[in-house]
């Protein structure tokens, strides 16, 4: 009788099924896990920038830098032989460059779960120009990087502004680099809007639509500021990081952010 030394066409159809049945099983469970370590990673980037903040404020008089509302390190856009790097009053410049030489490490900047950061599409630059934009993941508050008086914008002096450092937000993940409107861009519900976030969402959403509409379109610009499995890890004025489930904005507090509770 001749032997036989290959799989029939069954066994192999067979074969083929159970290994994707074992992969529809085992994919879901590796993303999540793979996730889990980027906040994690993530979280410990929050922490290290949270302290070289402080380290920031402890050399500069109890003030936080007035940074400007960008996200570039340097003019590498502009395909120059020779890079410049922006010092931290440069209109295009993060606000990471303030503190960048107490954290003495680039890449904590970056979150990696980040897909995709504001690239001001808006303004004529977007997606192409992503790589430019590598290396800033986080929004930082605005009330805690400048007050405007006399119609001017001042660096804030936070032990002065903020009596409760536990309450009060410096920066989280977020699609924005800095976040400067409380109706606009932070988690909570700010005056004149009924959703938070109401310049990144969808007019469908509630939100403005100008953005999430036109040029973000196709994007989710609200999962970007929640991007661990729906959490944005954020680093509070005290130094400790927890993370915020994503909200439509009910339950955040407006004084997260502004540092003053409504009487």
């Amino acid at each position: 009788m001749r032997q036989r030394n290959a799989f029939t066409l069954i066994e192999l159809l067979v074969v083929i099924a159970i290994i994707a049945l074992l992969m529809g099983i085992l994919l879901p469970s590796l993303a999540r896990a793979r996730g889990q370590a980027q906040k994690i990673v993530c979280a410990a980037h929050t922490k290290a920038l949270g302290v070289s903040l402080r380290m920031y404020v402890d050399d500069y008089d109890g003030k936080t830098h007035n940074s400007p509302n960008r996200g570039m390190w340097d003019n590498a856009y502009e395909g120059g032989a020779v890079v410049r790097e922006f010092g931290p009053n440069d209109s295009f410049a993060y606000w990471g460059v303030a503190y960048y030489p107490y954290a003495r490490n680039k890449r904590i900047f970056r979150c990696p779960g980040t897909r995709r950061t504001d690239d001001w599409p808006e303004e004529g630059w977007g997606i192409m120009y992503q790589p430019y934009f590598k290396y800033c993941s986080y929004g930082i508050n605005g009330y805690v990087a400048s007050r405007e008086e006399n119609g001017k914008m001042h660096w804030v002096k936070i032990d002065h502004e903020f009596k409760k450092h536990d309450e009060v937000i410096v920066f989280q993940d977020h699609i924005e680099q800095k976040l400067d409107g409380i109706s606009s861009d932070m988690f909570c519900i700010g005056p004149g809007v009924r959703i938070n976030l109401h310049q990144w969402r969808s007019a469908r959403e509630g939100g403005a639509g100008t953005l999430a509409d036109t040029y973000w379109a196709g994007f989710d610009t609200v999962g970007e500021c929640f991007r661990h499995l729906g959490v944005s890890n954020t680093c509070w004025l005290d130094g400790h990081v927890s993370g915020i489930k994503k909200t439509t904005g009910e339950n955040v507090p407006a004084y997260w952010y502004t540092g003053v509770r409504q009487q």
